[in-house]
């Protein structure tokens, strides 16, 4: 029995001793990185999705509610988009010597108005991103810099050299799924619909994915007629519709409209109007026939 005992002593021992160099393991040796994430990285993240679009965030208030927007003032860099909105999911973030890297799956797009919606024009989509912020004494979030995955063939490798073993491979498995893009997308849409709040319209927002827009060629315009007109007019864009631009002086829309059959023999015309007055503010019309394109001249008054 005596020695039965000293066994069983022996092995409560021995699991004692493991127990603990399992804690000293853990203290000396802690996590590669951290998955919770608390509202102030959360939202540092978002701001800095923005920061490096060159884009300031806003809030507003409008009947008692608090509202996130991104209006572009650089239309030239962001053609044709009026606000930019952003989706992110954090995978996971490391701490060390006040310096914090987020590894973290982004979303950016910008929006502007196609006939009468909101639509999703430009931007990225399920990025995998590494993220560094400075973290002050108060707890602030201090955005460094941020580095996205490589493009073509050595996407895989830039992302498992910038994120953990673990995140690498979730990054890579999450960014293709179908769950996770629309769910940064409905995120981007929400600024979107800060937009639309702000401006005080209603519009129902989309993409050009979603939307079936029709070029010229579509109704069977020749890619060389269709290209002398985008040549003529190339601030009117690609396609049939109307599509608006904010400039120096206020709101215009851009009308494309195509009047004819579908083997290219009709007519289009090129309209710019004020948004707010409706008034004509140029008008140029083009008979199409076959390979052959020439302007209608108004006739004189």
């Amino acid at each position: 029995m005596l020695n039965n005992k000293k066994i069983a002593m022996g092995l409560i021992c021995a699991g004692i001793v493991a127990i603990i160099a399992g804690i000293i393991v853990v203290i000396t040796h802690p996590s590669e990185y951290s998955t919770s994430v608390s509202k102030a990285l959360d939202e540092a993240v978002a701001r800095s999705t923005f920061t490096r679009a060159s884009v300031s965030m806003s809030d507003t208030t409008i009947d008692g509610k608090n509202y996130r927007y991104a209006a572009v003032t650089d239309t030239e860099f962001y053609n044709n988009s009026e606000c930019i909105g952003e989706g992110h999911l954090i995978l996971g973030s490391k701490e060390k010597d006040g310096t914090v890297e987020v590894y973290a799956l982004c979303s950016l797009s910008g929006y502007g108005f196609r006939d009468g919606m909101l639509v999703d024009n430009t931007g990225w989509a399920c990025i995998p991103t590494l993220i560094r912020f400075e973290k002050t004494d108060s707890g602030e979030y201090i955005y460094k810099e941020a580095h996205e995955a490589a493009d073509g063939g050595e996407y895989v490798l830039s992302v498992k050299e910038m994120f953990p073993k673990a995140l690498a491979e979730k990054a890579l498995s999450l960014q293709s799924d179908d769950e996770i893009r629309a769910s940064l997308s409905r995120q981007c849409d929400k600024y979107a619909e800060a937009y639309l709040k702000v401006l005080g319209r209603e519009a129902k927002i989309s993409s050009y994915l979603k939307e079936n827009f029709q070029l010229l060629s579509n109704f069977g315009v020749s890619a060389e007629v269709e290209n002398k007109l985008c040549e003529l007019h190339p601030e009117y864009g690609f396609y049939v519709g109307t599509m608006e631009k904010l400039e120096l002086d206020g709101r215009y829309v851009y009308s494309i409209q195509w009047n004819g059959d579908d083997n290219g023999n009709g007519t289009v015309t090129y309209t710019k109007t004020r948004f707010d007055t409706e008034k004509v503010v140029e008008k140029f019309a083009y008979k199409v026939e076959g390979e052959k394109l020439t302007e209608i001249k108004p006739k004189k008054k």
